[in-house]
């Protein structure tokens, strides 16, 4: 199905005014939420909107590699520059190479000079005008600790047909840049026998391959420009999940950020920001591949450099087959770069606290507004336990009193500060994929692609929400998108993209089961290309695939082999119809409802689809 974005906008600019829209796309002060979260939707709908029938998007794609070319030259001519530091500067960056070093060595004491260790791993070095020693039992960064993090990534990698697991681990041929590497991987895996009779297999089968470096391609960003990603040998993606955890570990344990839940706090602080004017949200450009390997040789300790050198690609291949030295330390893909941009710019944030006399609290333990009182007349009153900054990647807030000075450390270090998209100022703060003005949620919705029933199922139910969390009916726009499905009604908790969903009393006729009471009604799902277990002589499977017992029990121990089979992500996926049962149709959390009367107004509007 084919529907041009210049209808959708129209249709939609033609609901919006219907609703009072003034027309303002750009905000303005004094104007009140409604206003805003229509802007918001005017410009957001179709900004990542790709029309066409593939994700290629051939000026995109320039437009991406050009900027990657561009920041990468950044990264090889970026030196270290102090000389516009003042005295807060000078205490600030000094802080912030501490931070660093602790960070990765934990466990520092002093030692009197001619003190004897009985640990031979320890290491020992005395100051150049110290009679003292300082000694580390703890690095975090030890071969032991990043063997116990290392594995495999969801995503694809050089010389693995298929992103599951045990086709890298079993069914592939290993990449990796460097022979040292295939020795490591060998020497870890060589007391676990499964593993190694697994490896001997796929060994015979499919050997190592030595590669220059990583693959650069494009995935969709917005329709004007692509997103860059380098696809990495499997054997340098193994080692770099082990450091990514190691120092996932211990950002938890030093700032409080757990990875997995960092989004909520992110999300909650730019709310009270949007509310208080007390937090500032900052996002940079390009921050993934701006980390560049002078300054990790500036900041972070040698041991450490030198670990993230070993497994990073010297190199990338373009599209067009051509070489491009890297001059990042890494770049999106690579498992360590998210961890480690969270790293750098929490210790940025912390020493810019501590030269400015702010305690940073941690996110557990305390409350970012312990005393309604303290912020003057308005009342916050959160249950979330959180801290006073947040970083999660480039999405990185910060008390406002600070802003100012983190804006201008991050220049210093070779970052972009995206100002379309960092507020210190007004009522407006975004954070992780969450818009709040006035403290209400006005993020648009976007519409990436609409190419076949579930893009449409999508689209619909996710307008169709934003109309209930504003009160704003999209009649026109809706109507638009339904004509092109057919109506398959599913409950409230269903996916996106499974049907439209509406209340339960809109339905005509319906099956309920006799001992749950649940509902019956059909779903759209697409269906997964599957390898079961065990093989069947008739079962068609790819040429690149074999059979290796001890990998389909190592891959099963992991958890990814389930229901008896393996999934066969590359292959492509069709629609299908499905039955089953819902007892709780009209559930809606109160975690879902965003403000009174969403739940209200949503069965209204989702009530008129089914007329």
């Amino acid at each position: 199905m084919h529907i041009d974005a210049a209808l959708l906008s129209s249709t939609l600019s033609l609901d919006l005014y219907k609703a009072g829209w003034n027309g303002a796309i750009s905000p303005y002060p004094g104007q009140c939420d409604k206003q805003f979260a229509m802007a918001h939707l005017a410009r957001s709908l179709t900004k990542k909107y790709l029309p066409g029938t593939s994700d290629r998007n051939a000026s995109g794609d320039a437009a991406a590699l050009a900027l990657f070319t561009k920041v990468n030259e950044s990264c090889r001519s970026w030196q270290l520059d102090t000389t516009s530091f003042d005295v807060l500067d000078a205490v600030i960056f000094g802080e912030f190479r501490s931070i660093i070093h602790d960070f990765f060595y934990p466990g520092w004491q002093p030692v009197p000079r001619g003190h004897t260790l009985t640990k031979p791993d320890v290491t020992i070095w005395f100051g150049p005008e110290s009679g003292e020693a300082l000694t580390y039992h703890d690095f975090i960064l030890s071969q032991n600790s990043v063997l116990s993090g290392c594995g495999f990534g969801s995503g694809a990698n050089i010389g693995a047909p298929e992103s599951d697991l045990y086709s890298k681990l079993a069914s592939s041929t290993l990449t990796a840049t460097s022979q040292e590497l295939d020795m490591i991987y060998v020497d870890a895996i060589r007391c676990d026998k499964t593993w190694a009779e697994m490896e001997l297999s796929r060994r015979g089968n499919f050997g190592t391959r030595i590669v220059k470096g990583s693959r650069l391609s494009f995935v969709p960003k917005t329709s004007e420009i692509s997103r860059t990603i380098c696809t990495e040998p499997i054997l340098n993606m193994f080692f770099q999940k082990g450091i990514a955890y190691c120092i996932e570990k211990r950002l938890d344990q030093v700032f409080g950020i757990d990875l997995s839940t960092q989004p909520d706090v992110n999300r909650e602080l730019a709310r009270l920001g949007s509310l208080t004017g007390k937090f500032g949200t900052i996002d940079l450009s390009s921050a993934s591949d701006s980390i560049s390997r002078t300054l990790c040789r500036e900041l972070l300790p040698a041991r450490v450099n030198a670990i993230l050198e070993r497994y990073r690609c010297p190199c990338t291949i373009l599209p067009d087959g051509s070489e491009l030295e890297l001059h990042m330390v890494s770049s999106m893909g690579n498992a360590f770069t998210f961890p480690l941009q969270t790293l750098l710019f929490s210790s940025l944030v912390s020493a810019c606290y501590r030269a400015y006399g702010i305690k940073p609290i941690r996110s557990r333990g305390s409350s970012a507004y312990p005393d309604d009182s303290t912020y003057g007349a308005t009342t916050v009153r959160t249950p979330m336990k959180i801290g006073n900054f947040a970083v999660f990647g480039d999405d990185i807030i910060v008390d406002n009193r600070v802003y100012s000075r983190v804006c201008k450390m991050l220049g210093v270090l070779g970052f972009t500060v995206n100002t379309d998209k960092s507020f210190n100022e007004g009522l407006f703060r975004e954070s992780c994929g969450h818009d709040y003005y006035c403290g209400l949620n006005v993020r648009g919705v976007y519409i990436k692609r609409l190419r076949d029933i579930g893009d449409c199922y999508s689209a619909i139910n996710r307008l169709v929400r934003w109309s209930a969390r504003h009160d704003i009916r999209l009649n026109g726009l809706v109507s638009l998108l339904r004509q092109k499905v057919r109506f398959l009604p599913v409950p409230y908790d269903e996916a996106d993209d499974a049907g439209v969903k509406v209340p339960v009393e809109v339905l005509k006729r319906h099956v309920v089961h006799p001992k749950t009471g649940g509902v019956l009604y059909r779903y759209s799902r697409l269906l997964d290309r599957r390898i079961r277990f065990p093989l069947h002589e008739k079962d068609r499977r790819p040429a690149y695939w074999i059979y290796n017992p001890a990998g389909i029990l190592k891959a099963f121990v992991a958890g990814s082999i389930r229901d008896g089979s393996v999934v066969l992500r590359t292959s492509r996926r069709r629609a299908v119809i499905r039955k089953r049962y819902s007892s709780r149709w009209d559930y809606i959390s109160d975690a879902q409802t965003e403000r009174s009367g969403y739940a209200v107004a949503w069965k209204a509007i989702a009530s008129e689809l089914a007329s």
